[in-house]
């Protein structure tokens, strides 16, 4: 077997559009390799918007856990206040009773009226005999009619700061010295009507 060489001819190489035609290898410049890597303000930028978001969380943080204290502080104080409103209201209670009113009144050297008098609006008459109040009086008013109030016990009054409502006149003493146990054969007591 012979091996005859077969020679094409040779033509200049031409590339396709779709081919790119190879480029020599060269070194680059020095210019063009510094634009190629990064610039420092580019790392110092980024560096720095991570650490501005890391502050302003951290401040947040901060923030919200500064007012939950506060809120904290701020339900304890209305709670202590809601316990001085009862107390008050309380005191307020029991200066208004009609034992503390009574004692006032009676202080003031009030009496009570045994002859009252009224006055009838639909037609301007008057009711009754007018005539003034004396000591002396059908009412009967002592320990027998008068209901104690031990929240009172040395309450002031308000007419006269020394003295205060005195229990034994109101019958508290009394009551609960001659106080006898309950029977309960005959049913639940009840009081008298007429």
């Amino acid at each position: 077997m012979s091996a005859t060489a077969v020679s094409l001819p040779r033509r200049a190489f031409a590339p396709t559009p779709t081919e790119h035609a190879p480029r020599p290898v060269r070194a680059v410049p020095d210019a063009v390799g510094r634009r190629a890597r990064p610039k420092l303000a580019y790392a110092v930028v980024a560096v720095g918007g991570v650490l501005a978001m890391v502050v302003a969380q951290l401040l947040l943080s901060v923030g919200l856990s500064h007012g939950a204290y506060e809120m904290s502080a701020l339900q304890q104080q209305q709670t202590t206040l809601g316990w001085q409103q009862q107390s008050v209201s309380d005191d307020l209670m029991n200066v208004s009773s009609p034992q503390f009113i009574a004692a006032n009144a009676q202080a003031l050297g009030m009496v009570i009226n045994g002859t009252p008098a009224y006055l009838r609006l639909s037609d301007g008459a008057i009711v009754g005999v007018p005539a003034a109040a004396t000591t002396e009086t059908e009412i009967p008013v002592g320990p027998s009619t008068l209901v104690g109030n031990s929240l009172l016990d040395g309450v002031p009054l308000v007419t006269v700061p020394g003295a205060t409502v005195d229990p034994a006149a109101a019958g508290v003493a009394d009551a609960d010295a001659t106080a006898a146990p309950v029977s309960l054969e005959n049913g639940i007591p009840a009081p008298q009507t007429r």
